[in-house]
């Protein structure tokens, strides 16, 4: 039987510019009832699944790879970081370069006064596929790399749609727009929720964006599989219990949300927010589906502004 279980699949630690050591990062989690943290440490892959790997607790091995446009005074114009985080037994084997090994270092694409921006992206995800790895792209606005791009590059598994770091840090971390502009060019891309947690500003950002997969088991191949199926849904703080659909309508089950959004993919003006009566809170509501939509995804978010999102459902 399929269950539950909670990850953060974009953190920092010593060793790059996190301040908590491994240690800390997996007792924290671990602590908060998450079942699986991947380590994403700056151009630097680690896999410390042998040492703080529990039997309830995954360590998925991954890093945050980096391609970077220089200005002509050195100073960093925009760039691409994308987490590669190690795929199935499967796509192991087919990496045509190989696993990476634990404190294998990345060495950054690195481009001066002038990039194709397109390319090398697609360089730097296809160089994480050869490798055997599920590729993120990670906070886009934040990287300030324009929608041409990366919203093209099919090498991209996976968008990070909020960043709970850069949320705070500086406004930038949200990132959903792109998302829709990606699956309404016919991209067939999931969405993850993060915390991109780096533990040493003013403000915690770690357990503030997650993804909740459904798997039959806690195990490496398991969740990378239903994370490669879309198997999961991504929060910065509400529950999703149920969406499918039944009778010709698109059902969601959640906790109490402020509004419901169906996010529609097709003509101008389809979609459908739901709301309660008078301001009340709902858990609950349904979208008819008419034969003309491309995509459905769900939004349900709180009164705080705090969101959960399904990845889309095809038509």
């Amino acid at each position: 039987m399929n269950q539950w279980y909670k990850g953060n699949i974009h953190s920092h630690t010593r060793n790059s510019d996190g301040m908590w050591s491994v240690a800390q990062a997996v007792e924290s989690y671990y602590q908060k009832g998450y079942s699986f943290l991947c380590l994403t440490d700056h151009n630097l892959y680690t896999d410390y699944r042998k040492e703080f790997g529990k039997e309830d607790f995954l360590i998925l091995p991954g890093v945050e790879a980096e391609a970077a446009l220089f200005d002509c005074d050195g100073q960093v114009v925009c760039l691409h970081h994308m987490n590669g985080i190690l795929g199935t037994e499967e796509m192991q084997k087919k990496a045509s370069d190989g696993v990476y090994s634990h404190m294998e270092y990345i060495e950054p694409d690195k481009y001066y006064e002038t990039w194709n921006g397109r390319e090398s992206g697609e360089k730097l995800a296809q160089k994480l596929k050869r490798h055997g790895c599920i590729v993120t792209y990670n906070h886009p606005i934040w990287s300030r790399v324009k929608p041409e791009e990366f919203v093209e590059n099919s090498k991209i598994d996976i968008v990070e749609i909020y960043n709970y770091n850069t949320v705070n840090e500086s406004g930038t971390g949200y990132d959903v727009t792109y998302w829709d502009l990606m699956l309404r060019n016919g991209y067939r891309v999931n969405a993850v929720a993060s915390d991109d947690n780096h533990n040493g500003g003013q403000f915690l950002d770690s357990f503030g964006g997650f993804i909740m997969v459904k798997a039959e088991k806690l195990t490496h191949d398991a969740i990378c599989e239903a994370i490669m199926k879309g198997d999961y849904y991504s929060s910065s703080g509400p529950e999703l219990y149920r969406w499918e659909i039944k009778n010709n309508r698109l059902e969601v089950e959640s906790s109490p949300v402020k509004n419901i959004n169906f996010i529609v993919g097709g003509a101008v003006g389809m979609g459908l927010t739901c709301f309660g009566n008078k301001g009340e809170k709902i858990t609950r509501a349904e979208y008819p589906i008419s034969g003309n939509e491309k995509y459905i995804r769900i939004e349900c978010e709180d009164g705080r502004g705090r969101t959960a999102w399904t990845n889309p459902i095809y038509f």
